[in-house]
């Protein structure tokens, strides 16, 4: 929301909400960084530039070209995998199943995707390596040659099984 910024929202049911205050009746909501104005500012850009551009359109059609590139590299090697989460935002899971818990998560190959993770790292691109945490796309990842993040995941994959 602060697009890299210290920001956070929440939110519920009217009657809920109309508690938080300072009257007497009211329960205070404070934090950290309750009312900093450059995560504030930083917040409304991002969520105005969200709301006048095309960005989740870009990031959307963005995530699922990584994806089908990804899925390219990981067929050739023949490695079971899904996609799970909207296409800005995707998990990727080596196996027949897209977890939904710990035990799910378990039945991945979860070290596979570790070793390939840490080798798109040493190539050049930056992720969490953990196969529990999803691919966060952004709008200047539009700009990103396709064909080479496949080569590069295409590579990393053969270092990954080679290592087995």
């Amino acid at each position: 929301m602060g697009n890299g910024y210290p920001v956070a929202a929440f939110g519920g049911r009217a009657e809920v909400m109309d508690v938080i205050g300072f009257g007497k009746r009211g329960v205070t909501h404070g934090g950290t960084y309750t009312a900093n104005m450059i995560a504030l500012s930083a917040a409304k850009a991002t969520l105005t530039l969200l709301n006048e551009t095309d960005a989740y359109t870009t990031i959307n059609r963005t995530g699922a070209a990584f994806q089908q590139a990804l899925s390219r590299v990981f067929t050739k090697h023949g490695i079971t995998h899904r996609f799970a989460g909207p296409d800005s935002m995707f998990g990727i899971h080596f196996g027949d199943i897209v977890p939904s818990n710990y035990r799910d998560w378990k039945q991945t190959d979860s070290a596979l995707y570790t070793e390939f993770a840490m080798n798109l790292i040493k190539h050049g691109v930056m992720l969490e390596p953990d196969s529990r945490e999803p691919w966060f796309i952004c709008e200047a990842h539009k700009d990103v040659d396709i064909d080479w993040l496949e080569g590069v995941a295409d590579r990393s994959m053969a270092e990954a099984l080679a290592a087995r």
